[in-house]
C-alpha cells in the first residue's frame, strides 16, 4: 500500500501525526501496533495507541498502516566524503558519526551546510581530524592528517582546541602513548566531549574511560599475547596480511576478560564487520546485489569510479583466495562472531557501522545488523545497535537513537517485520528527518557545494613515464605508467594529458598503460601527463612531462 499524506487545512499544519503502522521505539519495549506518532516541530510530542493519543487539530496525517516504524538508522563509523549524503538519505541513515581524518574545517562546513539544508545529507556529528601519535617507521601514513600529540600537554591543548571549534567528538590513533591517552581522556571529561579509539588495547580505554573503541582489531589485538602483537600488527600495516587473514591470530581463550572490562565500564564498540567479511555472511548473494542495484542506478552516475570498485571488488578478492587461506578467514570470522556474543551477554554496547572503505556508506550499517543476527544477536538488539546504542556511545541519547516522547523525530518506515527478518530494515519507504519527510531519492546532477578536501582514495604521487618523448606526427602512441611510491593503483585510475582523460589500461598495481591521441603528437610542445581518480579533484598525482620534438 502506497504512503499518502493528506493535509488538513491551508496553513502549515501544527503538526505530523503518523498513524497505524507498527512502532518498534528502539528502547527494547515491544513493538506498539495500530500506533501514533505526533511530530511537533522537529520533536516527538506524543506516541501511543490510536485512539489513546490526542491529534492536534490541522494536523498532518501520514498513513503508516501496514509500516514499521524505527528510529531513524546512526552509522556507527562513518567515514564522510562529499558523493554520500544521498545514499545515507536513501537507507534511512539519518545520522553520520563521522569517525574520520577529514580536515575540521571540512567537515564542519559539511556538519553546518547539512543542517541549514545547503547539503543533502544525515546530520552530522564529527571528530575532525584524528589525534595521533608519531607512527613506528615501517606504519603507512603519516601525521599529516591529524593533531600530533606527543606529550599530555599537547594533548590535553588538542583536546581544548576541539571543544572550542564546536567539534562533536574525539578520536585517537593507535600511536598515541598512553600517558598522552589517559591526559586526552581526563581532558574529554572535563570538557564534555566523548572520546574513540584506534586502539591495540582495550584495557586502556576501560581504565581511562572512553566513550568506544572502532573495528573487530581493538579487541582482537588485545588479546594476542604481547610478545606477537606487534608483529602481527606490523604485519597487517605493511600489507603481509590483510584485515580478512586478522582475526586468524586472535586468542580466545583470553576474550571474556577483554569484553568484561569493556561492558564494566561502558566502552561501546563498533566491530565493522561488514566492510570486509560480508562475503562470508550467508547473506553474501543479497548484499552484493543490493550493492550492485545502487551503483548501478542510473541517477547514482555522480558516484566516483573507485566506490563501485572498492564496493564490488570485496567480492572478488574472497574467489581468488586459495581454499586454505579462505578457510582461515572464516575460522577467524568466526572468532570475531564469538567475540561479538560474549560482549552483548556481557552487557556491551555494540554499534553498527559501516566503516565505508570497502563498501557502501550507510548500507553496512544495515548489512551489519543482518550479520549481528547471522551471530546471534536477537533481531531488537541489532535494530539497537544501529540506532540507541550509537545514541548512547556518543552521549546523544537524551535527544537521538529512539522514538520518544521529547526526543528529535528522526523517523524510518520500512515494509515487513524486521523482528521476524532482519533483513527488513532495508526496506525503507519513508525517512523523516528533523521532524520532515526528507527526499530519499538519488539525483543523477547532484554534487556536493562543498567538496572534500583529502582524497578519499589515494593516487600515486610520483609517477614516471615511457616513453617520454617521441617526433611530432608519430602515430598514436602507447604510454606506460609506473609509480614510484608505495601508494598502489586501482582500476579506477585514468591518466591525463593536458587536462584531457586518456584511453587508460590498467596493468598492475604499479603501472597503467594510456593511449596519447594524434592530436597531441601533431603539435611540438611539452605535455603534462597524470594519474588522476576521476571524482575526486583532490587526488592526483604530481606532473611528469611528455616532450613532443619537431621532426627531423
Amino acid at each position: 500500500m502506497p504512503i499518502h499524506a493528506q493535509a488538513q487545512t491551508a496553513n502549515p499544519p501544527a503538526a505530523l501525526v503518523l498513524q497505524g503502522g507498527t512502532l518498534i521505539d528502539g528502547s527494547g519495549r515491544e513493538p506498539l501496533e495500530n500506533a501514533v506518532v505526533v511530530i511537533e516541530g522537529n520533536r516527538i510530542k506524543a506516541v501511543g495507541k490510536q485512539g489513546e493519543v490526542t491529534v492536534p487539530a490541522g494536523s498532518r496525517l501520514v498513513d503508516m498502516k501496514g509500516k514499521t516504524l524505527l528510529p531513524g538508522y546512526i552509522d556507527g563509523h562513518c567515514h564522510l566524503a562529499d558523493f554520500m549524503g544521498e545514499i545515507y538519505l536513501n537507507l534511512g541513515v539519518t545520522t553520520c558519526p563521522d569517525i574520520t581524518t577529514n580536515s575540521d574545517d571540512w567537515t564542519m562546513a559539511q556538519r553546518d551546510g547539512t543542517a541549514m539544508g545547503k547539503i543533502r545529507g544525515p546530520r552530522i556529528w564529527s571528530t575532525g581530524a584524528r589525534l595521533v601519535g608519531a607512527p613506528p617507521s615501517w606504519a603507512r601514513g603519516g601525521t599529516e592528517r591529524g593533531y600530533l600529540v606527543r606529550t599530555p600537554e599537547e594533548g590535553r591543548a588538542a583536546v581544548r582546541k576541539k571543544k572550542e571549534l564546536g567539534l562533536d567528538i574525539l578520536k585517537l590513533n593507535e600511536y598515541v602513548a598512553p600517558d598522552v591517552a589517559r591526559a586526552v581522556a581526563d581532558e574529554a571529561k572535563k570538557v564534555g566531549l566523548p572520546l574513540t579509539c584506534h586502539c591495540l588495547d582495550v584495557f586502556l580505554a576501560a581504565e581511562a574511560d572512553f566513550a568506544g573503541v572502532e573495528h573487530h582489531w581493538a579487541l582482537g589485538m588485545t588479546s594476542i599475547s604481547l610478545d606477537k602483537k606487534m608483529k602481527t600488527h606490523e604485519q597487517r600495516m605493511t600489507g603481509a596480511i590483510v584485515t580478512s587473514d586478522l582475526p586468524y591470530h586472535y586468542q580466545t581463550e583470553n576474550f571474556d576478560s577483554i569484553v568484561q572490562a569493556m561492558a564494566t565500564k561502558k566502552v561501546s564498540w563498533a566491530p565493522t564487520i561488514a566492510t570486509w567479511f560480508r562475503p562470508l555472511s550467508p547473506s553474501a548473494a543479497r548484499f552484493k546485489e543490493r550493492e550492485t542495484s545502487i551503483v548501478d542506478d542510473p541517477n547514482t552516475v555522480y558516484l566516483p569510479p573507485y566506490q563501485r570498485e572498492q564496493t564490488l571488488a570485496q567480492y572478488d578478492r574472497y574467489e581468488k583466495y586459495s581454499p586454505e587461506r579462505r578457510e582461515r578467514a572464516q575460522v577467524g570470522y568466526e572468532k570475531i562472531q564469538d567475540l561479538i556474543r560474549r560482549f552483548v551477554k556481557a552487557g556491551g554496547i555494540i554499534r553498527a557501522g559501516s566503516d565505508p572503505n570497502n563498501g557502501l556508506p550507510g548500507l553496512g550499517v544495515l548489512e551489519e545488523m543482518t550479520m549481528f543476527v547471522e551471530s546471534g544477536l536477537t533481531p531488537m538488539q541489532a535494530i539497537q545497535a544501529g540506532t540507541i546504542n550509537v545514541a548512547k556511545a556518543f552521549r546523544k541519547d537524551k535527544d537521538f537513537g529512539s522514538v520518544e516522547v521529547g526526543k528529535i523525530a528522526d523517523i524510518v518506515a520500512i515494509e515487513g517485520d524486521p523482528l521476524k527478518d532482519i533483513w527488513a530494515v532495508q526496506n525503507v519507504k519513508m525517512v523523516i528527518k528533523d521532524g520532515e519527510i526528507v527526499d530519499r531519492e538519488f539525483h543523477k546532477d547532484y554534487r556536493n557545494p562543498i567538496p572534500n578536501v583529502r582524497p578519499w582514495r589515494p593516487t600515486p604521487r610520483e609517477i614516471k613515464i615511457s616513453p617520454a618523448s617521441v617526433s611530432e606526427g608519430t602515430e598514436p602512441q602507447t604510454i606506460t605508467v609506473t609509480t614510484t611510491g608505495n601508494t598502489q593503483l586501482n582500476r579506477f585510475h585514468q591518466v591525463s594529458v593536458n587536462g584531457v582523460l586518456l584511453e587508460t589500461r590498467f596493468v598492475s598495481k604499479t603501472q597503467l598503460e594510456a593511449v596519447i591521441p594524434q592530436t597531441i603528437l601533431n603539435s611540438p610542445g611539452t605535455y603534462p601527463v597524470q594519474v588522476i581518480s576521476p571524482g575526486d579533484f583532490t587526488s592526483n598525482s604530481a606532473v611528469s612531462y611528455m616532450i613532443v620534438s619537431f621532426k627531423k
